[in-house]
């Protein structure tokens, strides 16, 4: 097996999404993990940073801010 630098590796998986917390943020995700007894799914959406439980309980983490030369994305009317 041939091993390659890390910089390789990042450019054949490219970024599909990040997003920034600061310590409000993370207290609330911290908040939800401690009364999940499975783990949390995060959704990055344009309004903001979800986290949801397998059950479907929904909290919001924090806002979202748009990557500069992001795409817009069409919604459904």
């Amino acid at each position: 097996m041939e091993m390659r630098g890390p910089s390789v590796a990042l450019s054949e998986n490219p970024l599909r999404a990040s997003a920034k917390l600061d310590a409000g943020m993370v207290q609330m995700l911290s908040l939800m993990l401690d009364d999940a007894s499975q783990p949390v799914t995060l959704e990055l959406r344009d309004f903001g940073i979800w986290a949801v439980t397998d059950e479907g309980v929904r909290m919001f983490i924090g806002s979202m801010e748009k990557r500069p030369g992001a795409q817009e994305v069409p919604r459904p009317s």
